[in-house]
């Protein structure tokens, strides 16, 4: 394992990669690039699909910077359209929980609040340990709530701290606090909901009663994708972990036939994607990439990438 790197300047990191047999059309161009974007990003992202197989050295054959450069820019378009995705399922997912439970619960002004009571939520078996933790300290049920070195009455008093949407109300209603929920507290507000609730939510998803598990399963997913992209993680080399607290996917696995192993790829995310709607803006995406690989003369690369995505044909990410 390696302790550490010593700084490097741009041309040094440049010079670097010509030892290494890297070519490049234009290195004032490189420079400018690795000025813009992370190196590690960039080079060591992709070096592994890169590197020539048959040398014993960290050496490159017929490889230019250019081609790392295109799949860097590929794995950015992909996460602008797969996160604009996502941010399409969050706010259907805020309207319907928010719509569904107030109607029940929070239907005049003097209920308003009832979202932040436990006892308007279905509490989890005592025999789950993880759910039941994180019901006895979830957000929205929070008194004396502390954040930031500063310390709130209650979670929705940091929200109205935060967002000045939420602080125009004295008691803001739930269809105005749950734009403010992390999308983590929002998957768990789903959790909690009593099963009517969660059946109305299940339907605006075409979903029934009997997806339920593989909906929470789903969202996870969803929820750890969203992470992925917004903290600038390689989407092509996703490798999502099978979790024991919602039964390492397995339910989802059967419903949308899920790769084997203990990893999940970007074909798989895709594919859990696929479950709330069209997603052919993100497979033309894909497609584009590859026909513009293949103008170029480099399918070859195209494939190997597309391969740490989950599947090297082209044509299975057309079909899906």
């Amino acid at each position: 394992m390696l302790q550490t790197k010593e700084f490097k300047t741009f041309e040094q990191q440049i010079s670097g990669l010509e030892t290494r047999k890297l070519k490049f059309k234009n290195k004032t161009r490189a420079i400018k690039i690795l000025s813009k974007y992370n190196y590690f990003d960039v080079i060591n992202g992709f070096e592994s699909i890169l590197l020539n197989k048959s040398s014993p050295q960290k050496e490159y054959k017929n490889v230019y910077f250019e081609d790392f450069i295109d799949l860097y820019r590929f794995d950015m378009e992909l996460k602008k359209h797969t996160l604009f995705f996502i941010f399409d399922i969050e706010s259907r997912l805020r309207t319907s929980i928010s719509y569904h439970f107030a109607q029940v619960n929070c239907n005049c002004v003097a209920k308003t609040m009832n979202y932040t009571d436990p006892s308007f939520y279905q509490q989890p078996s005592t025999s789950d340990k993880y759910l039941s933790d994180k019901f006895k300290y979830f957000d929205l049920f929070k008194k004396l709530y502390k954040n930031k070195n500063k310390t709130y009455g209650t979670y929705i008093d940091e929200l109205k701290d935060e967002k000045e949407y939420i602080s125009q109300y004295t008691n803001p209603p739930f269809w105005v606090t749950i734009k403010g929920l992390p999308f983590g507290t929002l998957y768990f507000t789903f959790l909690f909901l009593k099963q009517t609730e969660k059946n109305n939510v299940l339907n605006d998803f075409n979903l029934k009663q009997s997806d339920e598990v593989v909906f929470t399963q789903s969202l996870y997913f969803v929820k750890e994708l969203r992470n992925y992209c917004a903290h600038l993680e390689l989407l092509t080399r996703l490798k999502q972990k099978r979790v024991t607290n919602i039964n390492y996917y397995n339910d989802l696995s059967l419903y949308i036939k899920l790769s084997n192993g203990k990893t999940l790829n970007y074909m798989d995310a895709l594919k859990n994607l696929k479950i709330y709607g069209n997603i052919s803006t993100i497979k033309k995406c894909i497609i584009l990439f590859y026909i513009k690989m293949l103008l170029k003369g480099r399918r070859k690369i195209a494939k190997k990438l597309l391969g740490k995505m989950g599947q090297q044909d082209i044509m299975k990410w057309i079909k899906l």
